[in-house]
């Protein structure tokens, strides 16, 4: 999100200014207007995502203006952008409201983003974000005529801290009270499809009460809980997710509502208005929320331990943080993988299966939270590839795992979700592009990719594995309602443009990830929360 919101003041000032230095050479922005919003995006690349823009944004607003009796102050402006391979939006409202998306597809790993539709989710979460920074009472609004707007705060005038808190001061409250509400929100508009139901979120928790984790205090998350966990900001987002969804279930939907909205009779400063509303301190409450936490957790856990459970082996004595898709070498025998995880830059590495240790090969640059690189593995060659710069647009990279020598294949592929053939040599990969997803080949030497197939948009494939025999290709595919399949087609017609699959298994909601085959092809193995 702070990703996004960057981009936001950004477009935000580039509208502001001339177009360009060289009147040759114009940059120029479409922009579509109604009632409440102004959309800016690129024609002719993003003019097909419009309609399904437009009628998101409006049918968010309404619903923001009948749960909280919210009037905007002004229109929104809604900025599209292609500038990263991944799915991501940030808001603002100060000085102006606005919302910044990028349009590609989300990550699903391990479950961390809903199955709902994109655009769908974000225009539900994003505008949420507006309408608990945007709402205003009467006193607020005088400040606003006073001041001629909203005042940003500005590092080189503190006191334009005061202004900002005077004209909007529900933007003065920690990250997991506005995550939160969002991520309740959007579960609650997608008829519980969300992560606030999610089993990522519920599998995060039920995991730190069985190991007895460390749970941080309202302000803890904030100061350190955002910062030491290899999850970094996301803990706003779970840890305001879960306290959210506690008050409703404790108490009540309304008052949550009552408390993140901004009627007359309502206090200035968020905390205060919770004990208004809740009738205790936000420290007591969130105390509360934890021991709930554990009671509830240990009673699921009870129930879990009650059905026989294959004994795991454990390779290393110490969590590793994230780890990407991972290959057995047995020449060495190790696992090849890549590696992310606190005070470490994030590496390619060999995982000895003898003692654990891992021995680093290569650094990656830009690597994702969850799952660090896609990545592909080629043992004749000894080459590792994999994609770096994850969080824009991602290159193609190879390593030779003995040597250590690091090469750049394409830059700015924008493919990920790598597989590699051992029958032709070549790569398969997803390509990101204006928010299609596109099946490419990359032959030897992996210096261009070729088209194989596009879906059209609203259908995200994802996760790609291929046969031993290099026949079938399988991959999971989540349709623009939602569904989550896992799939399995034959190549020979996926290069005749015919993507009609010859197996398939319904996930709906769950998401299938890392399905991959086994070695006589016969069987797919992977994992899902599906229930």
């Amino acid at each position: 999100m702070k990703k996004a919101a960057k981009a936001l003041v950004c477009c935000l000032l580039m509208l502001s200014a001339p177009l360009s230095a060289n009147p040759f050479k114009p940059f120029v922005l479409d922009v579509v207007e109604t009632e409440n919003l102004r959309l800016v995006y690129l024609d002719p690349f993003q003019t097909h995502l419009v309609p399904h823009v437009v009628r998101n944004f409006e049918n968010s607003l309404e619903f923001q203006k009948l749960i909280y009796g919210w009037e905007p102050y002004e229109e929104t402006t809604l900025i599209l952008t292609d500038l990263s391979d991944y799915n991501n939006a940030g808001a603002g409202v100060s000085p102006y409201n606005g919302i910044s998306v990028f349009i590609a597809p989300a990550s699903r790993t391990l479950e961390t983003m809903p199955s709902s539709e994109r655009v769908f989710m974000l225009m539900n979460h994003e505008m949420t974000h507006v309408a608990n920074m945007d709402m205003a009472n009467s006193t607020d609004l005088k400040w606003r005529r006073f001041f001629g707007g909203k005042p940003r705060q500005n590092i080189k005038h503190p006191e334009t801290i005061l202004y900002n808190y005077l004209t909007v001061p529900r933007l003065a409250v920690p990250r997991w009270y506005l995550e939160g509400a969002a991520v309740f929100m959007e579960t609650w508009m997608s008829g519980g499809i969300g992560r606030a139901q999610g089993a990522y979120d519920e599998m995060v928790f039920r995991s730190m009460v069985r190991d007895d984790a460390h749970f941080y205090s309202n302000l803890g998350i904030v100061s350190e809980g955002i910062a030491v966990d290899f999850q970094t900001g996301t803990n706003a987002y779970l840890y305001g997710t879960r306290f959210i969804s506690y008050l409703a279930y404790h108490y009540s939907p309304e008052q949550v509502v009552d408390w993140l909205g901004r009627g007359e009779d309502s206090e200035r400063y968020y905390a205060t208005h919770f004990a208004k509303v809740f009738g205790k301190p936000v420290d007591e409450a969130w105390e509360d929320w934890i021991a709930f936490e554990h009671e509830f957790q240990r009673a699921n856990l009870k129930r879990v331990r009650e059905q026989e459970l294959t004994e795991p082996e454990r390779l290393v004595d110490t969590a590793l943080g994230s780890i990407s898709r991972s290959y057995y070498d047995p020449a060495t025998k190790s696992m090849i993988g890549a590696f992310r995880y606190p005070g470490v830059v994030a590496h390619v590495g060999r995982l000895s299966l003898a003692d654990g240790s891992i021995e680093r090969i290569t650094d990656i640059k830009g690597p994702m939270k969850y799952r660090v690189t896609s990545s592909a593995w080629d043992p004749d060659s000894r080459t590792f590839f994999f994609t770096a710069d994850n969080i824009n647009w991602r290159d193609l990279m190879a390593v030779n795992v003995d040597t250590g020598d690091k090469e750049m294949l394409i830059r700015d592929a924008r493919v990920g979700d790598l597989v590699f053939s051992p029958v032709d040599r070549s790569l398969w990969g997803l390509r990101h592009l204006n928010g299609y997803v596109t099946l490419v080949n990359i032959p030897p030497p992996y210096t261009s990719w070729n088209q194989v197939y596009t879906w059209p948009y609203g259908k995200v494939a994802y996760e790609l594995d291929i046969s031993p025999d290099g026949k079938l290709l399988s991959m999971s595919l989540g349709e623009i309602d939602g569904s989550q399949y896992l799939r399995v087609f034959r190549v020979e017609d996926l290069r005749d443009g015919r993507a009609e699959s010859v197996a398939e298994f319904d996930f709906t909601p769950a998401v299938p990830e890392g399905f991959v085959f086994s070695p006589d092809g016969r069987y797919l193995y992977g994992s899902s929360f599906y229930t």
